[in-house]
């Protein structure tokens, strides 16, 4: 999405552009080639892209009944649902049918929920044995001095705009100073 920058800030479309507000922030955006869904599950060009689209699908589905159903809530963890339906997906793009896709989710996810009752299971060190805590050591008596190292003049951030005009995130429009003056001395030469 590109930002609007400007005096000037639009909503609307104009040629294939749409100009819209996002919380604060104006942007835009082209317009999308395809109106519709109908048109793109139709459009022969889009073909493998549909199939893709339908196997992972599949993935999807097949990973959502195993992973809610059978999976206990301590093993399934933020991030774990997408690698498991990207497992699915390359097994079943590899050629195997669903069952056998299936059968390797079910085996892969007993390995999973196997891992973490074992790791419920074995004693921590702390619960059998008593541990003392370590003798406290002494502090070194030489001091070795740090060399020091210059730090940097702090970089100031440049807008990645045509020119140095920023819109501030209130909606102001910032012109730098030597753009102003440098603006004066263009409207003095074109007076002449």
């Amino acid at each position: 999405m590109a930002k609007q920058v400007g005096p000037v800030f639009i909503t609307g479309t104009i040629d294939g552009i749409i100009f819209y507000k996002l919380g604060d922030t104006y942007y835009l955006r082209s317009k999308g080639d395809y109106k519709s869904a109908k048109r793109m599950r139709k459009d022969p060009n889009l073909k493998r892209t549909m199939a893709n689209a339908d196997r992972f699908g599949v993935a999807a589905k097949m990973v959502k009944r195993v992973y809610y159903r059978q999976l206990p809530g301590t093993v399934r963890k933020p991030g774990l649902f997408a690698r498991l339906t990207g497992m699915v997906n390359k097994w079943l793009y590899q050629g195997k049918t669903k069952e056998e896709a299936q059968e390797l989710l079910l085996a892969h996810c007993q390995k999973l929920a196997a891992r973490q009752t074992t790791i419920d299971v074995i004693p921590s060190v702390s619960a059998t044995t008593p541990v003392s805590p370590p003798p406290p050591t002494p502090a070194p008596t030489i001091r070795e001095t740090k060399p020091t190292v210059a730090i940097p003049a702090p970089r100031v951030k440049q807008a990645r705009y045509l020119s140095k005009w920023k819109v501030k995130r209130n909606g102001r429009l910032h012109i730098p100073v030597t753009t102003v003056g440098k603006l004066s001395a263009e409207l003095e030469l074109l007076k002449e």
